[in-house]
């Protein structure tokens, strides 16, 4: 089987909707060739990638390393908070995330910082002029200090890094993507194939000195061919210190903005809903999840920086604002999302198809 992801099966980049505009009818519906390749890869991206690659964003080995995010994980539901599993559809094409592991938990959001650290690990190696690798040797303090908020470092947080491992190796991503005339293709893979890690064991306890994580040959295409950016640690901790929902919330409809390449654009609330993951009715998602999040992305300057976000309604003359306390058919409920005052990261793909596979074959 060819080391490529599912985001590049044979199919070309998904296109997103363009802007859409007040009293403009909502494009959020349109069929896209992939969901799986929502990081739209172009020459102007990959170009101002690389007059950025040396910024204190990306992160050489020796400074501390950024966090990475794509625009395929901030869209696609492959996280959850709760047991599972997630089964999704998009235009055709099926998601199915699930576990397999003797705790019987799926990886969460909070387990998905650590792929976080692990791109803008693979970035920063790869922009000190080093091969790109999937098995990547970190020290596990910084990694735990990126991943905690208040930069607490103590026994159970190295507990907390090796569960999380274990949910990471143990959920499994299934897609079925149609290739036409009858034919789909389905793919299965997990984001982490092993990991060690040296113990010094004390009269005070245990503590893990150092980490090597092995991950999966889909896991390293997905980091190294979508289009993502670096996110420095104390925004990206400071983003991800609220609510996973607030932040996953802002997150996807940050990377629908990018994608429209607009000032302005919109998602129905059921599609925002169906993303997140969340399966509460959407009578409950718009009063409470959503509500929440809007006045959290509204309080975070880290996040109102980039979004301003609005609950609107469609009717036959347009769109117009509502309140939450309004009782509107959900049908004709969307988020307007505006553009904020901070410029947008510049946007950038780590390996070209080729040299992502001559990184596995190296492996």
């Amino acid at each position: 089987m060819r080391p490529e992801t599912s985001m590049n099966h044979d199919r070309q980049d998904a296109r997103r909707d363009r802007a859409i505009r007040k009293g403009a009818e909502p494009q959020t519906a349109r069929k896209q060739d992939d969901p799986f390749a929502l990081g739209r890869v172009t020459a102007a991206s990959v170009a101002a990638g690389a007059a950025t690659g040396s910024s204190s964003l990306g992160g050489g080995l020796g400074a501390p390393i950024a966090m990475r995010n794509d625009i395929s994980l901030m869209l696609l539901p492959v996280f959850v908070d709760g047991p599972g599993p997630i089964d999704a559809e998009f235009d055709g094409h099926r998601l199915r995330v699930y576990v397999e592991g003797d705790d019987g938990r799926m990886a969460s959001p909070t387990d998905r910082k650590i792929l976080n650290f692990l791109a803008g690990a693979i970035a920063a190696r790869i922009r000190s002029g080093q091969a790109g690798s999937r098995h990547i040797r970190i020290e596990t303090r910084p990694l735990i200090e990126a991943l905690r908020a208040d930069g607490v470092v103590g026994g159970a947080e190295y507990e907390r890094l090796i569960a999380s491992l274990k949910r990471l190796m143990g959920t499994v991503i299934e897609t079925t993507m149609p290739l036409g005339d009858g034919v789909s293709r389905e793919r299965r893979f997990r984001w982490v194939d092993a990991y060690e890690h040296d113990n010094h064991t004390t009269s005070g306890g245990k503590s893990i000195l150092s980490l090597q994580i092995t991950l999966s040959d889909d896991a390293f295409m997905w980091m190294t061919r979508t289009l993502g950016f670096e996110v420095a640690q104390p925004e990206f901790a400071a983003v991800t210190a609220s609510r996973s929902s607030a932040w996953r919330i802002y997150e996807i409809c940050f990377a629908q903005l990018i994608q429209a390449k607009s000032a302005t654009s919109a998602i129905h609330i059921d599609d925002l809903r169906r993303r997140v993951p969340i399966s509460a009715p959407l009578k409950v998602f718009k009063s409470r999840t959503l509500r929440t999040a809007m006045e959290t992305i509204a309080a975070t300057p880290e996040m109102n920086a980039h979004i301003r976000l609005l609950l609107e309604r469609r009717t036959p003359k347009g769109f117009e604002e509502v309140d939450f306390a309004k009782r509107v058919s959900h049908d004709d409920l969307f988020v307007r999302i505006m553009r904020g005052r901070r410029a947008w990261p510049a946007m950038n793909v780590l390996l070209s198809q080729a040299d992502a596979v001559t990184a596995l074959a190296r492996a």
